[in-house]
């Protein structure tokens, strides 16, 4: 971060005095104020959309994970059916051979 010694505000000050002059300091300040005013809230407002478009990547992993997950089940619940179904053909056919 910037650092300032007394030294180097003084030498400021008295360049902006000579340059600005005396009467027109006020209107300088309120200058300055208003520019880092403007720099804090752009600064957030950047804050604010990399950390949404942070939680709009978290909330596209966490659908892909849970289409990934459905998928998966779904894949389960077909071959549990096949399984099921060919058992029981098994059984229909033991019993018709009974």
């Amino acid at each position: 971060m910037l650092s300032l010694g007394w030294m180097e505000i003084s030498i400021i000050l008295i360049i902006t005095i000579v340059v600005v002059g005396p009467k027109e300091i006020p209107t300088v300040i309120k200058f300055i104020k208003s520019i880092t005013q403007n720099l804090r809230k752009v600064s957030r407002e950047f804050s604010s959309t990399v950390d949404e478009i942070t939680h709009i990547q978290e909330v596209k992993d966490i659908k892909k994970e849970i289409l990934d997950t459905k998928e998966a089940v779904l894949k389960e619940g077909k071959e549990l059916d096949e399984f099921i179904e060919k058992n029981n053909e098994e059984i229909m056919k033991e019993k018709n051979d009974s």
